[in-house]
């Protein structure tokens, strides 16, 4: 297992910027993609409930692969695990500018999401190793801040070239950020075995790699992220369309002022977490995403539009990296691999969910209401994520009196 960095017990290391970094330019490509290909697919024809589907399609590639990611971070070379990863992610982002036909697409999709599914769950497991005990909120903060940068500046770069210069562009551009991780990770030091190493009993073998693609402790902060990110998706997916039906040339900009936001949150958020706990980043957090959704279901120019994106990016910065930071606590180290997996998974589905079923509510090109839904259902994350606080705290005052 890796070690945490020395000296005054801080969590900056060589070795974790270098995983900052490879994550900061995987997140670049990525989102340099993801946003821009709904709008490439509708150029090309594609009807828009099967935009949805094709982003819908990389989350699910993206958890499947998963499954197997987690059970193999904890048990075998980390390294291999990565470069497998990034192999994938290039091959389908060159790929893409094969052919525009829907069919490929797809398979380039699928590609692209197993590839971020392996990449994701290893990088965040990789750089939680090297960040000591009462450090998780500040040491995962300012490694999603390096993730929060791609997304300031993916989105709008990928929309500006695909505008300026077309689709071969955009993916070319995006293939050659996904090589420098690879180079990275190849001239890096190797990053150690898996903290486990035991091997099950032939009996019991698929049994026991069957329970350990999952983690229990990380089950509910997954799931509360779920719900989260189903909101994320529909943006992820509808927010540039939304902004061009408003007359925003580049509907990009959102990403671009939420990510800038998100980077502004985070050091107070970071300090939050570790002095006095998740739920005083979580609570605001969610509020804020609900006044967000809201405004942004309101707009009819562009100063609301980018309001909505400015208060959406402060609610991202205070749930997304705390929500990893909070399941982190909650995993004992060797577990690591799974919670994380188990986590982005819950991510993932959101996601997915996002994307194609929020578009089955866009009819006659409205996307207004999609948005005020999204509202609804972080109202419904806040109800729950209170009623779980409630919950403990009454668990842990029975617990003291029978003591």
């Amino acid at each position: 297992m890796m070690k945490h960095s020395d000296g005054d017990g801080g969590y900056w290391s060589a070795a974790y910027l270098r995983i900052c970094m490879c994550n900061m330019l995987v997140f670049l490509s990525f989102q340099m993609l993801l946003p821009t290909l709904p709008v490439y697919l509708t150029d090309t024809g594609v009807e828009r409930t099967a935009v949805g589907l094709v982003v819908a399609i990389i989350t699910v590639a993206a958890v499947l692969i998963r499954l197997w990611t987690g059970y193999a971070l904890d048990h075998w070379n980390r390294k291999r695990i990565v470069i497998a990863g990034l192999l994938a992610f290039l091959l389908a982002s060159l790929a893409y500018m094969l052919s525009p036909s829907l069919g490929w697409i797809i398979g380039c999709s699928i590609g692209l999401g197993i590839g971020w599914g392996i990449l994701t769950a290893s990088y965040a497991t990789l750089v939680s190793d090297l960040i000591p005990p009462g450090q998780q909120g500040a040491g995962i903060g300012t490694f999603m801040l390096f993730g929060l940068a791609s997304m300031a500046v993916g989105p709008y770069a990928g929309g500006w070239i695909y505008g300026q210069f077309g689709a071969l562009a955009l993916f070319m551009a995006a293939s050659a950020v996904a090589v420098l991780p690879l180079v990275l990770s190849l001239r890096g030091r190797n990053e150690g075995k898996a903290p486990s190493q035991a091997i099950a009993p032939s009996g019991r073998r698929s049994h026991a790699i069957l329970a350990s693609m999952f983690e229990r402790s990380a089950l509910l902060p997954a799931a509360l992220l779920m719900l989260f990110t189903c909101c994320y998706g529909g943006i992820l997916t509808y927010v540039v369309l939304y902004g061009q039906q408003l007359g925003i040339i580049n509907g990009g900009i959102f990403f671009l002022l939420s990510s800038g936001a998100s980077i502004l949150v985070r050091p107070l958020a970071g300090k939050l977490f570790d002095r006095r706990g998740p739920a005083y980043v979580l609570v605001p957090g969610i509020m804020l995403g609900i006044v967000a959704l809201t405004m942004l279901s309101a707009a009819t120019d562009f100063s609301l539009f980018a309001l909505s994106a400015f208060v959406y990016g402060l609610s991202f910065g205070a749930v997304q990296p705390y929500m990893l930071a909070w399941t982190i606590q909650r995993a004992l180290p060797e577990r690591r691999g799974a919670a994380n997996s188990t986590f982005l998974i819950g991510m993932d589905i959101g996601i997915a969910t996002g994307s194609a079923l929020l578009g089955l509510g866009v009819k006659n090109g409205e996307y207004a209401p999609l948005f005020g839904l999204c509202a609804g259902i972080l109202g419904v994350l806040l109800l729950l994520y209170v009623a779980n606080l409630v919950y403990v705290r009454r668990s842990s005052r029975s617990s003291s009196s029978e003591h």
